[in-house]
């Protein structure tokens, strides 16, 4: 049986360094936007994210686009 998806939220996570734990490992700080437009494409959230980071103090780690969706069967 097919199923079918119907995204209905899309979130920016941008991901930044924010120093290092006790062990050494990369702490990671989360920064989310939500009610981003549901048909903007990859490159321009990549591009946004990057010049979100690019306002901050910390060194970027990553961009994340988070989908949410709907899911049914055809």
């Amino acid at each position: 049986m097919a199923v079918n998806k119907a995204i209905t939220d899309v979130k920016l996570q941008i991901r930044v360094q924010d120093g290092t734990t006790a062990s050494g490992a990369a702490k990671i700080k989360s920064l989310s936007f939500s009610n981003i437009k549901i048909d903007a494409g990859d490159q321009v959230l990549l591009d946004a994210g990057k010049a979100i980071a690019g306002m901050t103090n910390y060194p970027l780690s990553g961009v994340r686009r988070v989908d949410t969706g709907d899911l049914t069967e055809a």
